[in-house]
Formats: C-alpha cells, structure tokens, sequence
C-alpha cells in the first residue's frame, strides 16, 4: 500500500553535521551535502546546526535552486530554567525570523522545541535516568519547564511557525514516563508533538504505541532506529548520552529496535500526512568516505520505499 500522503525528507544530522557530536573527522560542504540528499531522492530537509546552511538568503537560494522543501528548525533552549528565559527567547526570536524569511515558497518549516541538551548530570545518565532520581525535575522546573514551552510556543505561532516539542536523549524529556507527563501537560491548541522513533525509543518508550497513543497531537515525525544492545553496553559501562552517541546508538533503519514498520503501519491508521524526515545521528570517522555515507543515506531512503513510501 503507498502512502502518498507522507513525504519524505532529510536532515544534516544524517551527513554528520550535528550540534552534539562535534569532533568529526571531516563534513560535508553545505551545497555538497543537499546534491547529495536530491540524488537520494529527499523531498526536503530540516535545517539543521544553526549556521551551516548560511543565513536567510542564503538558506532560502540554496533549497530553492534545488527544489528541496524547508521541513523544519531544531531549537533547543532551558526551558525548566527560569534564569535562560531572557536569553534563550532573544535567540529565540532570532531563529524564528531567520526560518520564516528562509523558507522557500510553498515550503511551511516546523518550530521543532526541544529541552537544551547541555545539562551534566542528564547527560552523564541518559537511558539510566529512571534509576538516578536525583536528576529529575522538581514540580517546580517541571512548572517552569511546561510554562515556558508554551511561552515559546505562542512567539513561534506570532512568528506564523507550527511549534512541536521533541523529546530528546540527554535533556529533562528523555523518558518514556516524563514524555507521557509533558504530554498531558501541553496545550494543545499552542504547540504538537514531533514523534522521533529513535528518542523515544531511547528513553524506554514504544514508537508504535507512542504513534498509537499520541495521535491526537503528532504534527510532525523523525525516522530514526535505535540499537537496544548499545545502550546496555552503555548502561552496563556506568556512561551516558556521548558514549552511546560513539558506539552508534542510533542506526540504519532496519538494523535497531525502534519498530520502524510498526510505526509506519500506525501512521497510516491514523491517517497521518506529515513529513517523515529520515535520521541517522552520526559523527563522521576518517574511514568514512562522500560516497560511502551517500550509500547509507540512500539504503535509508530505500528502506522507507520498501515499506511503500
């Protein structure tokens, strides 16, 4: 069965350009990495680390020449501290201006939100979080946390961008408990869910039953696979999010325990006619090659196509 409806599209977090992993051996250049995604067959692409792309102009010229479609921005921010609000909504509103005057015509990029990555200790215990209460979020963050999402949400709706929250390895909303509780927190006539297969599998969530579960509020959705066997070796070596991260924790499609058919099939069920953006975090190793990581890129690509998408 095809699914017309659901298109497909890329981020540079596939090519190794990435806010986290920064000490690859080599990237791509930027026009050199979208000829390769047109190649593959991508319809679109997010944008990826902030700068990598150029500014609005630049952005906007680069996805028009190409026919490639402005799918989404990545904005992580502290949203359970109250000290960062100032700060983190001037960058805020910066990022927001720079989507909407780089969106080439027809194109309509998500707001992705996301809690900021950088705090030690969640690090340090990613996919062991349930076991190191010590790192929860008091009911007041957690206040703070909701509070300032739809804060930021209702700038991102002035700014004329659908805001979704994307729960995320390594921030305040990894868990499959903590997920559930921001989304009966969240309004949701301000902001939807971006449904990333790879976080929350990586947090102890089921994908399919999230897709299931969620459906109501998922606007927009990453295909990401997620190697289990990763994170207990992690888990069992006492290390966090960087190291699960190095080891390649997140895979190919088709080679984790993300359940990527199960959640294309409930997709379907639900009548979804979003974006599906392929990702495959990686950091780039000097044994990788241009077109060896094309070849992986394009075995993803491949992989939804078997699937009849």
């Amino acid at each position: 069965m095809s699914s017309p409806a659901m298109r497909v599209a890329s981020a540079p977090v596939s090519f190794g350009v990435d806010e986290i992993m920064v000490d690859d051996a080599w990237m791509p250049e930027p026009d050199e990495m979208l000829d390769w995604m047109v190649d593959i067959g991508f319809e679109g692409t997010e944008l990826g680390t902030p700068g990598f792309l150029g500014n609005a102009a630049e952005v906007h010229e680069r996805l028009s020449t190409r026919g490639l479609a402005f799918v989404g921005s990545f904005l992580p921010q502290h949203f359970s501290r109250a000290e960062k609000v100032d700060q983190d909504r001037a960058w805020l509103r910066d990022q927001l201006r720079l989507v909407r005057e780089a969106a080439p015509a027809g194109s309509v990029p998500y707001a992705i939100l996301s809690d900021q990555f950088d705090e030690p200790d969640r690090r340090a215990f990613s996919g062991r979080i349930a076991e190191h209460p010590e790192t929860w979020l008091s009911p007041a963050r957690f206040a703070t946390l909701i509070d300032n999402l739809h804060r930021a949400a209702e700038l991102c709706r002035t700014e004329g961008l659908e805001p979704v929250v994307h729960p995320h390895a390594g921030t305040y909303l990894e868990t499959a408990d903590e997920i559930a509780r921001t989304v009966e927190a969240l309004d949701p006539s301000l902001i939807g869910l971006c449904l990333d297969t790879g976080h929350f599998r990586f947090g102890g969530a089921d994908p399919t039953a999230a897709a299931r579960d969620y459906r109501e509020l998922i606007r927009h959705v990453h295909i990401k696979d997620c190697r289990i066997s990763v994170m207990d070796d992690v888990k069992r070596d006492g290390m966090g999010l960087d190291e699960a991260l190095r080891r390649g924790v997140f895979c190919p499609l088709g080679e984790g325990d993300a359940g990527i058919r199960g959640v294309i099939d409930q997709l379907r069920a639900n009548g979804y006619a979003g974006w599906l953006v392929i990702e495959q975090d990686q950091s780039l190793r000097s044994s990788d090659t241009p077109g060896s990581v094309v070849a992986g890129q394009r075995r993803n690509r491949d992989f939804l196509r078997r699937l009849g998408i």
